[in-house]
């Protein structure tokens, strides 16, 4: 089985990352596949450009056998909706998806594009960040779904769909909102991304304006 790893990923990091090799040994994926946005609806348009995102991802994931980038959002172009990708990975892959997500993003499920029935055709597993906890998950669950199962174990089942499995992952305390103030202040963000990441960055000029 493999997990579905969406975001804006602008610029990726090393929470990302770490994060995501946490995620494919607990519920032993053979693989990641990361899934940029071209834009985010939720969110304001991207800093770098999508194409410089991709670039991003392709150097930091390069070494790692067990990560896969898909660009199918980026070429799609306009919104980018959820839905969309999952119904084509559901075809594609002939069992229900898993989508990787932080509790941040999932705690807006309610204002995504059609979440019923992208509950009916994937499963979520739900990465604890910052202060969010599994009670928040819980209590909205309850509010806003209550038709969803909540997990807590690593065991998947990809014939059915419409379960969260809660992830409560390492806190790293590292974001791209933070990444991106600290290069327009001029400050460094050496250890908060790859070296080559980095490199890449500051030899494109990106997020200074």
């Amino acid at each position: 089985m493999i997990g579905l790893y969406g975001g804006s990923f602008d610029p990726v990091h090393i929470g990302h990352l770490r994060i995501a090799e946490d995620i494919r040994e607990y519920f032993s994926f053979e693989k990641i596949i990361f899934i940029p946005a071209y834009h985010s609806p939720l969110k304001h348009p991207s800093k770098a450009p999508p194409q410089d995102r991709l670039n991003m991802l392709q150097i930091a994931t390069e070494d790692n056998p067990y990560f896969d980038i898909d660009d199918i959002e980026i070429k799609r172009k306009g919104k980018s909706y959820t839905i969309d990708t999952i119904k084509i990975y559901r075809e594609k892959l002939g069992y229900y998806p898993f989508f990787i997500v932080g509790t941040d993003a999932f705690l807006t499920l309610d204002k995504w594009k059609s979440p019923e029935e992208l509950i009916k055709n994937t499963n979520f597993i739900v990465v604890g960040r910052g202060k969010d906890t599994l009670e928040a998950i819980k209590n909205f669950l309850k509010n806003k779904f209550p038709e969803i199962e909540l997990k807590t174990d690593n065991q998947l089942n990809p014939e059915n769909p419409g379960k969260v499995h809660f992830f409560s992952s390492r806190r790293i305390d590292v974001s791209s909102t933070e990444i991106r103030s600290r290069i327009k202040t001029g400050k460094s963000i050496k250890y908060l991304v790859l070296p080559q990441v980095e490199k890449y960055i500051l030899n494109k000029k990106l997020y200074r304006g």
